[in-house]
């Protein structure tokens, strides 16, 4: 008979879970240990992962560093951690902590220990099956490890958070223990909360939710500069050094998995697994979300990632989604190639000598002991040549920038299409004008051919003055998901003519940190911009050819409003609809300055979608001289409209390097681009978005 998979896992948990308490007072940790706050568990060497209610109990997290206090089975003092990341940081509002509700402490004492295994899939609730989970609890006779069963119910939000059955009693003291898949034998959650007598179990935030770790500030050279590959490229050495090393007689996680046969069926056995992704640690992470993206889609042949899920961001979590997704006879197929993907990919830092090789040579072996028809292993070797030969030839055509090439770029013999064709991110947000202060809010990436994918959104938040926690996160997700090296994604801010003159780019997504402007390119698209009545046909004529002009022509700034630093009425309606169609129209003034109150409608009332203009500031300087020189250089070093919304992110990062002080620099100050293909409508114009 099949053995119970709780006993044949239980061993196996217990063993990595641990207590959380307040921080050692004593030099040695000898103290009395004081009454735990909650459980965690080893994830990976030194590391622990919890729950972020827990780590920060009673304050003092903020920005990370707190120390706390572990009890690890088999040491009898009390070691110390120090807490790395959390999520969030604080509640100011009291209650059950908001989604994902977890963080990551490091052990400053490194002592022996087994680790958990995490599941490498991407899912929602992961299986209708019994789960388990395990803690400790605090009773009369001291304080105690727990364990029990019950089922997953469904999920709470869109954050992640599963509901958990009533089945057995979750008790007090548990919250940051492990949740457990008994069918695959993996970690799949983090156990949050319980609920109150009679009702369901509790809440277990999703092992999915640590992807929403912070990507690093600056370029990724090595292991430790992100913590998220850091961490689970530890875990995944871990597990593929124990499952190597016969000489330790103790159990594995992959014994345990090969005993519950958790893949019976599937292309990869336990032991190909735990060696597949032990030889996937070895290599530096993707270059890119974007690219891990291109990657799977080619090879499932359809979009990959799911959109309310934090996405794939390492080779671990590209191959979990293979996994769930390919079934059947080409279910090894598909993993191989994934695989050789991997290890001819670019790299963000060269790889360690021989791991590359150790993992194509995995490829080859594994592919020939399958069986796997001849011609498949013949395009296997084709496709990795052809991939390699591409990889030099990038490496090879790849010079550094000169030092000036960054501001302005002039040649128009590349990049015709322009930013128009490249993916963004659309942030919508829709005022309440019978409630004031509130506003509806929604976040889409953009691929390359139009296509939206819906991340979040929400209603009644309070602002726009500053995004809640809810939108910042959804943007974190957004820009992950199409930023390059160098190259991060744009974002166009969807907003009713009303809402025009509101500076998203002086948003903070992190608190503290650069703006959104300083960050990325950042223009405006206007949700009502002919009010009145739709563009007639000729007019829209007239939009779509402009358009096309100021992307394939070298364009020239042509201010409307300002002569010899007075203002001056805007042209007529004929005249500003005749007017050069390689022009992008310039606004100086605005209606405190002697501006017209509507220009910005009437000039884009004439055909135009590209246009510049200054939003208000307090103490702007009475001389526009600046102001129209620098409009110049930036819009002829451009050379075309696509390049605008670059020169004006780099404008922005200039100003905030040069602190804002320099006359450079303090030019551009609430300069603004409202930049809308009138090819792609935005959601509600054409076509309705469909949620998810």
């Amino acid at each position: 008979m099949d053995a119970d998979p709780f006993e044949t896992l239980a061993p196996l948990v217990a063993a990595a879970t641990v207590r959380i308490h307040a921080a050692p007072t004593g030099y040695d940790g000898g103290e009395p240990v004081t009454r735990p706050w909650g459980s965690g568990f080893f994830v990976a060497p030194n590391w622990v992962l919890t729950c972020a209610h827990v780590a920060l109990r009673g304050g003092g997290g903020e920005g990370g560093g707190r120390e706390v206090g572990l009890s690890v089975r088999g040491v009898e003092r009390l070691l110390t951690g120090r807490v790395e990341w959390a999520q969030p940081e604080h509640n100011a509002a009291g209650g059950l902590w908001p989604a994902p509700d977890l963080a990551l402490i490091r052990l400053l004492e490194p002592v022996p220990h087994p680790c958990v295994w995490l599941t490498e899939r991407t899912a929602r609730v992961f299986t209708q099956g019994e789960v388990a989970f395990f803690g400790c609890v605090e009773t009369d006779e001291g304080i105690e490890d727990v364990s029990g069963r019950c089922s997953i119910r469904g999920e709470r939000g869109s954050e992640g958070q599963m509901k958990l059955g009533g089945e057995d009693e979750v008790p007090e003291g548990v919250s940051g223990g492990p949740v457990v898949d008994l069918e695959r034998g993996e970690v799949i959650g983090v156990l949050k909360a319980r609920r109150s007598a009679g009702r369901d179990g509790g809440l277990a935030t999703s092992v999915v939710q640590l992807r929403r770790l912070p990507l690093p500030a600056d370029p990724v050279l090595d292991d430790h500069d992100d913590l998220y590959q850091r961490v689970l490229r530890g875990h995944d050495r871990y597990h593929a050094d124990r499952h190597q090393d016969v000489a330790d007689p103790g159990g594995t996680w992959t014994d345990a998995q090969s005993e519950l046969r958790a893949t019976t069926g599937r292309a990869l056995t336990p032991g190909q697994r735990v060696e597949l992704l032990g030889l996937l640690s070895q290599l530096p992470p993707p270059v890119s979300t974007r690219r891990l993206e291109e990657s799977i889609t080619a090879l499932l042949g359809r979009p990959a990632f799911p959109s309310t899920l934090p996405a794939p961001r390492g080779w671990r979590d590209g191959l979990g989604l293979l996994y769930e997704s390919r079934h059947g006879a080409g279910e090894l197929e598909t993993l191989l190639r994934y695989a050789m993907y991997a290890a001819t990919a670019d790299r963000p830092y060269p790889a360690a000598p021989d791991a590359e090789a150790r993992l194509l040579d995995w490829v080859h072996r594994t592919a020939a002991s399958a069986e796997t028809p001849r011609w498949y292993r013949t395009n296997l070797h084709l496709e990795q040549d052809a991939r390699l030969r591409e990889r030099d030839a990038r490496r090879f055509a790849a010079e550094p920038a000169e030092p000036d090439e960054w501001l302005y770029e002039t040649d128009l013999t590349e990049g015709l299409v322009g930013a128009e064709s490249e993916p963004f991110v659309l942030l919508e947000i829709t005022p309440h004008g019978w409630e004031r202060g509130r506003y509806d809010w929604r976040v889409c990436v953009a691929g390359p051919s139009g296509e939206l994918t819906s991340i979040a959104e929400d209603f009644r938040a309070r602002g726009p003055d500053e995004p809640p926690e809810r939108l910042r996160a959804a943007l974190a997700e957004a820009f992950r998901r199409g930023d390059e090296p160098d190259a991060p994604v744009p974002l166009h801010v969807a907003v009713p003519y009303s809402l025009l003159g509101f500076p998203v780019e002086e948003w903070r997504p992190v608190p503290g940190g650069p703006r959104l402007g300083e960050q990325r390119p950042v223009v405006v698209r206007c949700t009502d911009p002919v009010p009145e009545a739709e563009d007639s046909e000729e007019l829209r004529t007239l939009r779509l050819a402009r358009w096309t002009k100021v992307h394939v022509s070298r364009v020239i700034p042509d201010i409307l409003d300002c002569v010899d630093n007075h203002p001056r009425p805007l042209p007529g309606p004929g005249v500003l609809i005749s007017r050069d169609p390689a022009s992008v129209p310039v606004l100086c003034h605005t209606p405190t300055t002697g501006g017209e109150p509507a220009a910005l409608h009437r000039v884009m009332a004439s055909g135009y979608n590209v246009i510049l203009w200054r939003r208000e500031i307090t103490d702007r300087e009475p001389d526009c001289g600046d102001f129209h020189r620098g409009v110049d250089r930036t819009v002829t070093g451009a050379g075309h409209a696509g390049r605008l919304p670059g020169a004006l992110w780099r404008l922005r990062a200039a100003q905030a390097a040069q602190g804002g002080e320099t006359p450079a620099a303090s030019w551009a100050r609430g300069l603004a681009l409202l930049y809308a293909d009138p090819g792609r409508p935005l959601p509600g114009m054409d076509e309705p978005l469909e949620t998810p």
